[in-house]
């Protein structure tokens, strides 16, 4: 399991510093704002990072001696997130990305185990509202918006 947990990480970091590379022929910045550039270029070296700590820790004592890890309901969680994630990218053009994305958190909240209604809904309602202080407000980043006018 370590031999590819390496080999893994390995290609992840390569997989990172490419789009790092590739986003240098965009521009970082246009008009004071962030470009076409800046995403891909963080995102990239996000990956990058990310990825070379499961590497380290291939080389430590603590790295996992097991075949096979996994077991048959350890993915729940991770179809969850890819069927919302799908959800957001069909629905984003009817509701906006900002709406998507709450109601996104939402049913994953929801689905991997909140019991609370009330933070089920303050999630829902809270995510939206910081994304639009973030990427619209303090960034001046245009989002895709919806019938809805958000």
């Amino acid at each position: 399991m370590r031999i590819a947990n390496r080999i893994v990480s390995f290609l992840i970091i390569l997989s990172g510093l490419f789009l790092t590379f590739q986003s240098s022929n965009l521009d970082y910045m246009v008009d004071g704002t962030p470009g076409p550039g800046f995403m891909p270029y963080w995102l990239g070296i996000s990956i990058a990072l990310v990825a070379f700590i499961p590497a380290v820790k291939t080389f430590t004592k603590f790295a996992s001696k097991l075949a096979n890890p996994f077991k048959a309901g350890d993915f729940t969680n991770f179809f969850i997130v890819i069927g919302s994630s799908t959800l957001v990218m069909i629905i984003t053009p009817v509701t906006g990305l900002l709406v998507a994305l709450g109601l996104m958190v939402g049913v994953i909240a929801k689905l991997m185990g909140t019991q609370s209604w009330k933070t089920v809904i303050g999630l829902t309602v809270c995510t939206p509202v910081l994304l639009f202080g973030i990427f619209v407000k303090v960034l001046s980043v245009p989002l895709p918006k919806g019938i809805f006018g958000f």
